[in-house]
């Protein structure tokens, strides 16, 4: 099979570094039970530009001080014994060399790295069977094109539901997700 992996509250936990740093910026102390929405700089009350601003300015250190999910990386390493492994990632290419450098030192292997926010159009055109990822809206416009979607569970994608979508909520559920839909 052909395996698309999201980075960020799939692989690793984006969210408590992100708070971490936009608590910081902003002097609020939001926690992870704060959160409900994808879009976590909603949650500050900030529009895309001021996010953009902030991201950029924290954005490495946000991405290299997130922790890897229990299991992700020993699930990644056996599927990737037996399965391609595609990381598709909605992190700008600005990001690139820093998240590069976290599978590196992680030891996390891949086949193939993509930065995109067209999550569908990526996994049409590279024929993926199959993508591991939070985003509610990423794992409906791939339901609804017919592709099955392991959809990480976070807080903000409990309503999501489609005969293609497959929750998961830690990495030997997506094991298992991936064993049945192999065979």
């Amino acid at each position: 099979m052909h395996i698309g992996v999201d980075l960020d509250n799939t692989v690793l936990d984006a969210t408590e570094s992100h708070l971490k740093y936009f608590n910081l910026a902003s002097g609020l102390s939001f926690t992870p039970d704060d959160v409900n929405d994808f879009y976590l700089y909603r949650l500050y009350g900030w529009d895309k530009t001021e996010r953009d601003s902030i991201y950029n300015q924290f954005g490495r250190d946000i991405h290299w001080n997130s922790v890897p999910f229990p299991m992700a990386i020993e699930t990644l390493k056996e599927l990737f014994k037996h399965h391609k492994i595609s990381i598709i990632t909605s992190r700008p290419l600005f990001f690139r060399d820093v998240t590069v450098d976290w599978l590196i030192h992680h030891k996390i292997n891949y086949h193939n790295i993509v930065f995109t926010e067209n999550k569908l159009q990526e996994c049409i055109e590279s024929s993926v069977d199959v993508l591991i990822d939070d985003g509610p809206h990423y794992a409906e416009q791939l339901a609804l094109e017919n592709r099955p979607v392991i959809l990480f569970e976070q807080p903000y994608n409990k309503n999501v539901r489609h005969d293609l979508i497959y929750r998961a909520s830690n990495w030997l559920e997506v094991k298992r997700h991936i064993k049945h839909l192999s065979n």
